[in-house]
């Protein structure tokens, strides 16, 4: 992926998640404080873990866009908020924004999974860290089930999007607008998928007792 593709992408998913975040927030009605907690986790604890899995130090301790943009969000949600635009549908907000960083950040795990020369599973796995991470922790710290352990196919886009980054990167070879290309297809199919299985109530089997 290009430095202006992964920066572009890094700063889409980064507004997405801190949205989704502040949204789970404000539905648990958190004070102020928890709300930047909670949005600040859920845009950074992701992409933190896979950099440190790769020796690196995590993005968030030195890139000060990302701080600006994760308290650029809050605000933003807020002024929303206090001007009256809450009528908005709360839970497709969620959704969608949600569904955006997981594609988004997917695409950032795999795309640096591959810049270090990983193989299919490595590129896989921290697709799916980059992507589930800030999710499932502002999700437990609110007291819910993470969505990636229950429904949605999202932990599946996760994968689905680090073995399609593979597959690309196998294929395109050395032309980068073919990769530059593949991936954006990549990035906008996972976000319709996410939304069509919320949409729909896709899921995986899920494994019930013999008593119910």
């Amino acid at each position: 992926m290009s430095r202006m593709w992964l920066t572009a992408f890094d700063m889409i998913g980064t507004v997405a998640f801190a949205y989704s975040g502040f949204v789970a927030g404000a539905r648990r009605q958190l004070d102020l404080l928890g709300l930047v907690i909670v949005a600040f986790l859920t845009a950074s604890a992701g992409g933190a873990l896979s950099q440190v899995l790769l020796g690196e130090v995590p993005h968030i301790l030195t890139n000060r866009r990302a701080t600006t943009l994760i308290f650029a969000t809050v605000i933003a949600g807020l002024v929303l908020h206090w001007t009256g635009i809450r009528r908005v549908d709360r839970r497709w907000t969620f959704v969608t924004a949600d569904a955006i960083g997981l594609a988004a950040f997917a695409l950032i795990g795999g795309s640096l999974a591959l810049e270090h020369g990983l193989g299919i599973f490595g590129v896989t796995l921290l697709a799916f860290l980059t992507a589930t991470g800030g999710g499932l922790l502002r999700d437990s710290l609110i007291g819910d089930v993470p969505v990636v352990l229950r429904s949605g196919f999202y932990g599946i886009i996760a994968v689905f999007v680090g073995l399609a980054l593979f597959a690309c990167d196998r294929l395109a070879g050395t032309s980068a607008w073919v990769a530059d290309l593949a991936q954006v297809v990549i990035f906008a199919a996972a976000v319709v998928v996410r939304l069509i299985a919320h949409a729909r109530g896709w899921s995986l089997p899920v494994l019930t007792s013999p008593d119910e």
